[in-house]
């Protein structure tokens, strides 16, 4: 996209004041002022006596002795973290590795990336050891480039410094593991400081990565405050890393609230954070009011009425979430709880959390933007789970569970105290067929199974190219899955990079070989996606259906919309019916990306027979154009510029899953059909009826089951659709 293009785009779809605030950084930085704000400096530069209020002492033993005795601030007083109860402790979990391998990794200076890849080596805090790319250690962090070929992904180089290590090892007393957790911690603190001075190379580039990782060290040091490596100059040293994190983060804030993401939400989380714990600093009060205010107004415009999130992500929806459980608890405990709305607003997206959420797992979507951050990994839970957070937000609000016990309660420990264990479990609904029309996010779901899709008009940047995709899960499987993100920057791999983000990693239609929307940088869609939600029916009993389409292909050279109606048939039997409406002669294909199992495909019948642990699904295309000119499954398929098959559950980590391709080409309007049904494949069978309508039937081994469906034109009359039993 050419730069006149671009600067259209930007002032049409981010508005004037995303402009004005970008345009005010690039001068700022321009004119000097971002060098001499931040210009690097020794550690030992930053002394007690310049940075604390008058009266406070600055010898370190004295100062130590004064942070020993002053109220407590934090989740638990000072160097007196909650042990975990038995009833608790027996609970497993799933994390993996398990909570005494990562400790043992941590003792030989080992991290684990990403809450799933043991680091192959001892940390460099400028290093990735998993492709062996190398950061920069000694540019002030304000002239490093986002993205270097001889750097790698920036986000993997981020891992280590995020310092999820300091939150195991502050946990490890709780859970009565025996290890040198103060000795460990404090070898790895020494380590990141020595390598990292203030704001001098990579680890310094980011506001937000600087406050998860302060969260993460000062809730250890926290917790290992009376272990006896905990010596008095400690309290010194880990007093220069709070207070220059507050700095980085007050004095760049800006940047962070013109992004309009949860990187504003960590990073004034980040200030309140050090203002209640740091009460002696000077500028403590100056930052509390700022963290205040900036929380305040981002998690207003950045919520959505009906709970869902501005980042079209939900991942970033739960770090997100975790900054506002930090800062709301931490504003609790200094007695300066904020207003009600903001206690309502959190609840609604945990809500919505839970509406989008797997019973049996745990688990969402892997919808959106998924960089493998979890900014509170207080659980043995996987990184996939998100009942700690869901348990956790709902407690915050109503002070209750909503969920029942089992290991993601030790959420509630560290946050809440040894009562919020012992809260009673409020009587609630499972999740139900739902409709969150701010936000776009349709559920229908039934005894075994359940979908989600996904139709939007956005208000704010999409995230991805995935304008109707659908996830369909079964028996706690993601049957019909998103592939997820894998890494933000791959070099000399532009087509893998943009793979995940693109319409072919997505359960929709690609027409005409070509992406609905234009990347116009890693971050940026345009123009952002239409979409409509025409119907949805989820109180008819046991046959549910919606009915959305979306206007992205509406323009030339193409002129298609595409209608996707979704019908949740009953005993976990589901139809989907696409129609491609346009004129004049164009290419679809529609994918389906699969949970990875064996299978059995039949190209001549338009069917696949998945093979999964819990038993067999059956998935048939059709349409009324006869079959496909092409019909394959695809796993793993890693050509360049032709990739495909793939998902990354995990940031980083890329796998090869079976996914169904079919195309057509021919003249439109063009009606597919696909059937997913447990035990057996079950093609549709199309009958043309009177004005242009025409009759599904499906024979199932429930019965025979027919849709009246609605002529495939833009001015059908929708409420035609009619789901009845019949009859062999």
């Amino acid at each position: 996209m050419n730069r006149f293009k671009l600067a259209y785009n930007l002032l049409r779809y981010q508005g004037i004041r995303f402009v004005w605030q970008r345009v005010g950084i690039v001068l700022r930085h321009r004119l000097g002022i971002t060098r001499r704000t931040f210009t690097p400096r020794p550690w030992t530069e930053i002394r007690l006596a310049d940075v604390v209020k008058s009266g406070v002492p600055t010898d370190a033993d004295a100062y130590a002795e004064f942070k020993q005795g002053q109220p407590q601030r934090f989740l638990f007083p000072l160097g007196k973290p909650p042990q975990s109860p038995d009833a608790l402790r027996d609970l497993a979990g799933d994390r993996q590795p398990e909570f005494a391998e990562r400790l043992d990794l941590l003792s030989n200076g080992r991290c684990v990336y990403f809450f799933r890849t043991p680091s192959p080596e001892s940390i460099d805090w400028h290093r990735n050891p998993l492709d062996d790319k190398q950061g920069d250690a000694k540019t002030p962090f304000h002239e490093l480039p986002d993205f270097l070929v001889e750097q790698g992904d920036l986000r993997t180089l981020w891992e280590p410094s995020r310092a999820a290590w300091a939150i195991d090892l502050g946990r490890s007393a709780a859970h009565d593991q025996s290890c040198e957790a103060g000795a460990t911690y404090w070898q790895m603190v020494d380590s990141w400081m020595a390598e990292n001075p203030p704001y001098q190379g990579l680890n310094w580039k980011c506001g937000q990565e600087s406050s998860v990782r302060l969260t993460a060290i000062l809730f250890g040091f926290w917790s290992l405050a009376d272990d006896p490596a905990t010596s008095t100059d400690r309290y010194e040293q880990i007093t220069r890393l709070a207070w220059a994190t507050g700095y980085r983060v007050e004095h760049h804030i800006d940047y962070a609230i013109s992004q309009k993401n949860n990187h504003a939400i960590s990073e004034a989380c980040g200030l309140l954070l050090i203002a209640y714990l740091f009460p002696e600093f000077r500028d403590a009060s100056k930052w509390e009011a700022k963290g205040r205010e900036v929380m305040q107004c981002e998690l207003r415009r950045q919520i959505y009425d009906d709970g869902s999130y501005v980042q079209h992500s939900m991942n970033y929806h739960r770090v997100m979430l975790h900054g506002a459980i930090l800062a709301l608890r931490l504003s609790e405990l200094a007695g300066k709880p904020f207003d009600r709305d903001i206690y309502e607003l959190v609840g609604q997206c945990g809500e919505f959390l839970r509406q989008m959420m797997d019973p049996t797992t745990g688990q969402l979507p892997n919808y959106g933007n998924n960089d493998g951050a979890c900014v509170l990994p207080l659980s043995e839970c996987d990184f996939l789970d998100f009942r700690p957070v869901i348990q956790a937000t709902h407690y915050l609000v109503h002070r209750e569970r909503i969920l029942p016990r089992g290991p993601w309660d030790e959420d509630l420990l560290w946050l809440f105290g040894l009562e919020a264990c012992d809260a009673p479990e409020r009587e609630s609904a499972p999740p139900a067929s739902t409709a969150f029309e701010s936000g776009g996010y349709y559920t229908l779901r039934q005894a075994e199974s359940w979908g989600m899709l996904r139709c939007h008009t956005y208000r704010d940047r999409p995230a991805q190219c995935d304008a109707l995709h659908l996830d369909l899960w079964w028996k706690g499987q993601n049957i019909l899955r998103d592939c997820g993100t894998y890494q933000y920057y791959v070099p000399g791999r532009a087509d893998v990079e943009h793979y995940f983000k693109s319409i072919r990693s997505h359960n929709t239609v690609e027409i005409d070989d070509a992406n609905p929307l234009t990347a116009a940088t890693r971050f940026m869609w345009f123009p952002w996606s239409r979409g409509e939600r025409r119907e949805f029916h989820a109180d008819t009993g046991p046959v549910q259906w919606l009915v959305a389409e979306h206007y992205d292909y509406d323009r030339r050279p193409h002129g298609v919309v595409h209608r996707r109606t979704v019908v949740a048939l009953g005993d976990d039997q589901w139809a989907v019916i696409d129609d491609l409406l346009g004129q004049g002669t164009h290419r679809a294909t529609v994918r389906w990306h699969l949970c990875d199992a064996a299978w059995e495909a039949s190209a001549e019948h338009g069917s696949v027979m998945l093979e999964t642990p819990k038993g067999d699904v059956g998935i048939v295309i059709a349409s009324d154009h006869g079959s496909p000119e092409m019909f394959e499954v695809i796993r793993g398929q890693d050509e360049r510029d032709r990739v495909q098959g793939f998902a990354s559950s995990y940031y980083g980590e890329k796998l090869p899953i079976p996914t169904i391709e079919a195309t057509w080409h021919g003249t439109f309007p063009l009606r597919i059909v696909t059937t997913i049904m447990p035990g057996t494949t079950v093609p549709a069978e199309l009958e043309d009826v009177t004005g242009g309508r025409q009759r599904c039937m499906l024979r199932t081994p429930t019965g025979l089951k027919v849709l009246d469906l609605p002529e495939a034109s833009r001015s059908a009359d929708l409420t035609h659709l009619r789901c009845v039993h019949g009859d062999d």
